[in-house]
């Protein structure tokens, strides 16, 4: 009979491509990963991969293999989430974050997080969201907390809130009583991130709506630079309104308002049906009580 860590040790070889990415992932040694994959196919009793190249290719049987080895998984991760909650085992959640959630709410739910489970360590990684996403599609985030994503059926998602966005000018380059049409807007440079930004997403998705094609300026992954690129006066730029409150009150920085206003962004936990997926939902639904961009956090400060 199988064990549990041998079908483990199939699903992420199959899951994640190569032996030495399964043995990362499970923390275990390159050879006893092997070792463990060898026994699978030996009780098997056929062959579960093909090719002899580094990337792993499912077999036909492979492929039955892995869809049995899928469900028994999200069945045992479900059982030890709820022996979890009362034994409080030990492990590590990598847990993946954008630059606004680390600097707003995060904090919040991290302090909930050691109440609740105090045996749990969460690793944080903050980038963009796109990476993010892929991190948890192949496995190597257990959980990511990102704005508005695109999923495959083998993710689940739980709705936290939404953040406000809006449109940023220096003081004075436009009139802050009077509403500003984005055609109007995007006679002006606008600063954007990278193309896989939520904030390069809506604001390239606005002006196309409005048939508009403004000179675009990158700049950077920081939103916090961004802002500062916009105080400085090179452009206006779509950024989120609570991460800038600060900048607002001091004059350094203006909303316009905008027809048609900039849309708030919902955010929401993602993680894999089928890898603990019942924890999953339990840290979802603490992050969900904590979700509050307006709770103020790390405010950027003007430099």
């Amino acid at each position: 009979m199988l064990t549990v860590k041998q079908i483990e040790t199939f699903y992420w070889v199959a899951k994640l491509g190569t032996v030495q990415r399964a043995a990362d992932k499970l923390h275990i040694t390159q050879s006893a990963a092997t070792k463990r994959l060898q026994d699978v196919e030996a009780k098997s009793a056929a062959r579960l991969f093909e090719g002899s190249g580094k990337k792993a290719r499912l077999s036909a049987k492979g492929h039955e293999m892995f869809a049995l080895c899928e469900g028994l998984l999200d069945s045992i991760g479900r059982l030890e989430a709820y022996q979890d909650a009362d034994r409080h085992m030990a492990r590590v959640l990598h847990i993946g974050l954008t630059e606004l959630v680390a600097l707003t709410w995060f904090s919040a739910f991290l302090q909930q997080m050691r109440e609740l489970f105090p045996n749990l360590i969460l690793q944080p990684h903050v980038d963009m969201s796109g990476p993010l996403q892929e991190q948890v599609f192949d496995g190597r985030l257990d959980l990511a907390i990102l704005p508005e994503p695109e999923l495959p059926a083998s993710v689940a998602r739980v709705t936290l809130g939404s953040a406000s966005f809006a449109w940023f000018c220096r003081p004075g380059e436009f009139d802050s009583k009077r509403t500003v049409p984005l055609r109007e807007l995007g006679t002006v440079p606008v600063i954007e991130q990278t193309p896989i930004s939520i904030i390069t997403i809506l604001s390239s998705r606005g002006f196309e709506s409005a048939g508009v094609n403004p000179e675009r300026i990158c700049g950077g992954n920081n939103a916090v630079v961004v802002g500062g690129l916009v105080a400085a006066g090179v452009g206006v730029s779509l950024l989120p309104v609570d991460l800038f409150r600060q900048q607002i009150e001091n004059q350094l920085m203006q909303i316009v308002i905008t027809e048609p206003p900039a849309p708030p962004v919902r955010y929401d936990a993602i993680f894999l049906k089928h890898s603990h997926s019942a924890l999953g939902y339990m840290v979802a639904d603490v992050a969900r009580r904590c979700c509050d961009f307006s709770s103020g956090g790390q405010q950027p400060t003007a430099r």
